[in-house]
């Protein structure tokens, strides 16, 4: 996704337009970053973990991150199953190795299209600074 129009588009295939739920990542959160941020990028994973956090970091590095950034980031899980906390530490502190300094807002939720053991990671990256 290279525009913030194209991830615009990528999002709205994403998000359910009655999605409400105030305690996990909604379309809103997306957005504040897309509207403030000087240009943006979108990572998309899934898989099983630890796999998962080794895509996360083989994708964060392939960005060479340099500069003030957001990040927004929505873990998904299959209904059926749950995420555990260490899990969630490790995800974040992938984004930490690459970028110490970024100010993360993350949450959960589930995706009845993944496998029983798989995760998705949505996180979008807005940087303040070309």
């Amino acid at each position: 996704m290279k525009t913030k129009e194209e991830i615009r588009h990528y999002l709205d295939t994403q998000f359910s337009p009655s999605e409400d739920d105030m305690v996990s990542i909604v379309r809103n959160d997306f957005d504040r970053i897309l509207n403030s941020a000087a240009s943006c990028a979108l990572i998309t994973v899934e898989g099983a973990m630890p796999v998962l956090a080794e895509r996360l970091r083989t994708e964060l590095d392939a960005l060479h991150i340099e500069a003030d950034l957001d990040v927004i980031v929505k873990v998904s899980y299959h209904p059926a199953s749950e995420i555990s906390f260490d899990d969630l530490c490790s995800l974040l502190t992938v984004i930490h190795e690459f970028a110490p300094q970024v100010n993360i807002v993350w949450g959960c939720g589930t995706n009845v299209k993944l496998e029983a053991a798989d995760y998705s990671i949505l996180l979008l990256i807005g940087t303040s600074a070309e």
